[in-house]
């Protein structure tokens, strides 16, 4: 099998997915925003909209510990965290 990589506009994303998986495909949706690839699958479109926030935000929490590992960014310490409560 083959693997092919495309961009295209969130309104169609249904529609084309369900038309390759009739075609025997497997579809693999990447959110583009992201700065890393991430590989959702299929199942999102099945989440809530409360749930797809926190997969959201889990991903860019992910992502600025990433970044935080790399030096990139500085993160609070856990004393500063529980003085700010």
């Amino acid at each position: 099998m083959t693997t092919l990589t495309i961009e295209i506009p969130e309104k169609i994303e249904k529609t084309l997915s369900d038309l390759i998986e009739q075609l025997g495909g497997k579809v693999i949706i990447s959110d583009s925003n992201s700065k890393e690839d991430r590989n959702l699958t299929h199942v999102t479109e099945k989440l809530s909209r409360k749930d797809k926030k926190f997969l959201k935000e889990f991903d860019e929490a992910i992502e600025f510990v990433n970044l935080h590992q790399q030096g990139k960014v500085k993160a609070k310490t856990i004393d500063r965290l529980l003085n700010e409560l």
